[in-house]
Parts: structure tokens; sequence; C-alpha cells
């Protein structure tokens, strides 16, 4: 399997694990996911794939760890595409929603 479809079936993989409930293998398989397209040097992706680590965090009540990563995946964003794009517009709306129940 290429590299790109494999960090995808991660991705996919941790999403439908945290549908389910099972946070644990949604972190890990998220983490192996962005690990590899960090290691591909796919920025833009590994942007979504930060978003989708900070979703599972948030899921979870991990506030600060999701806001963490939802400011790295904004921050990418920014320097890679800007902040005129629907994804910079998804996250900044994740980390708003990571921030209101934060202590």
């Amino acid at each position: 399997m290429c590299a790109a479809r494999e960090i995808g079936a991660l991705s996919k993989a941790g999403m439908a694990a945290m549908s389910e409930g099972n946070y644990m293998n949604a972190e890990f398989m998220m983490q192996q996911a962005i690990r590899r397209a960090e290691y591909l040097g796919v920025d833009t992706y590994t942007a979504k794939l930060k978003n989708n680590f900070g979703i599972i965090l948030n899921m979870q009540g991990k506030k600060q760890e999701a806001v963490t990563y939802f400011n790295e995946a904004l921050t990418t964003i920014t320097q890679t595409i800007g902040t005129e794009n629907k994804l910079y517009r998804v996250i900044e709306a994740n980390l708003q929603d990571a921030r209101v129940g934060q202590a």
C-alpha cells in the first residue's frame, strides 16, 4: 500500500474508532497517521489530521490538548494555504468549541 493510502486508512480507522467510543485506539491510529504525514512533509494533510486528532481529544474532554492540536493545525494552514478557505474555518470553529468548555 502506498504511503498516502496508508495514512488515509489510518485516519479513517481512527475516526471510526472514535465513533465507536474506542478513544484509545482512535488516538493511536491518528498519532500514527500524523507521524507518517509529517515524515512525508505533506503539511496541509498533516493539519487535517491534527484537526481530526483535536476532535478525538475534545470528545473525551481533553480540552487543553485539543486546543494545542487545533492551534498547530491553524498555524500550518495559515502558512501553507492562508486563512480564506473552508479548512481554516472548520479548524477555527473546532478550536472555539474546545475553548468553550476549558477551565
